[in-house]
């Protein structure tokens, strides 16, 4: 279905426009709307909408020293690249999930460079214990590198019944 070199970039390309699209489209919307301590419940006891400035990376760790975090999450997206690009465009799932890993650290440090935060919405909890709010940038390298750990130990698995 991909064997044109082209093609797969393009699909590449268009999937991760489109998580990006996605993700600016609900932080625009978050902050145009819901600045100010807003909080509105969608599920209750589990799922609400909030507005978050988080200045640290993941879970609000280190707050603080933004410009540091730009350089470092830039960095950290060229190598990724750099390092995995031959298997990005080896078959369609690697295109979508690499698409999705890329786009969420895009999206994020498009945030700290605009804004210098990122900014968190998705308040997800079971009653009164809450994770910390992320966003679907944060969504999408969660999912990215969850398939990916299921996908190497499936491959694993498969590399070890044939060599028994």
């Amino acid at each position: 279905m991909f064997k044109c070199y082209l093609f797969k970039v393009f699909f590449f390309i268009l999937n991760l426009s489109l998580f990006l699209l996605l993700d600016w489209i609900t932080k625009s919307w978050v902050s145009s709307f819901f600045r100010n301590s807003f909080n509105k419940q969608l599920i209750p006891g589990f799922l609400d909408l909030v507005f978050v400035e988080n200045t640290g990376i993941a879970f609000g760790l280190f707050a603080g020293n933004n410009g540091f975090w730009e350089y470092f999450t830039l960095l950290l997206i060229l190598i990724g690249f750099i390092f995995f690009r031959k298997k990005i465009f080896t078959n369609i799932f690697h295109m979508l999930v690499s698409s999705l890993i890329f786009a969420g650290a895009l999206g994020n440090w498009i945030d700290r460079v605009i804004h210098g935060h990122v900014i968190d919405f998705i308040d997800a909890h079971i009653l009164e214990y809450h994770w910390p709010a992320f966003n679907l940038a944060d969504a999408y390298l969660t999912i990215g590198f969850v398939c990916i750990l299921l996908e190497s130990a499936l491959s694993s698995k498969r590399t070890f019944k044939k060599t028994t």
